[in-house]
């Protein structure tokens, strides 16, 4: 007994397909995050002003921090973030200092979006 099976061979060209227009959509949508949460950070340091009490986002004071935040991207992923010493102190605190996250919340506001983002998309190209 035999059984021919026939039209894996489109089966598997449309899965291909499939793949591909994923890997762009995440692709794609982790360059929208990263620039997203760059943004945010920017928009609420700048939005603070004074100095923040511990344990909360950090107020803008000399604007450096908030100038220097910036996003990267290269073909597999998107990095965020300042080459400033003292956005690490504020982000993990020190000794002498509670810490004051600004770049992990930003990207948690981010992130929601992106989701939201990467879902639409991924739908569109399935149809």
């Amino acid at each position: 007994m035999k059984v021919e099976l026939r039209g894996f061979e489109a089966l598997q060209d449309m899965l291909r397909d499939l793949l591909a227009d994923g890997e762009d959509a995440l692709r794609e949508t982790a360059r929208e995050l990263a620039e997203d949460t760059a943004e945010i950070a920017r928009r609420e340091m700048k939005a603070a002003a004074g100095s923040a009490p511990a344990g909360s986002y950090p107020h803008q004071q000399s604007g450096r921090l908030a100038e220097s935040v910036t996003a990267t991207h290269e073909p597999r992923q998107s990095r965020v973030g300042s080459d400033e010493i003292h956005g690490y102190h504020l982000e993990f605190g020190t000794e002498s200092m509670e810490a004051r996250p600004w770049l992990v919340p930003s990207f948690e506001e981010a992130t929601a979006k992106a989701e939201q983002t990467l879902a639409a998309k991924l739908q569109e190209k399935i149809g």
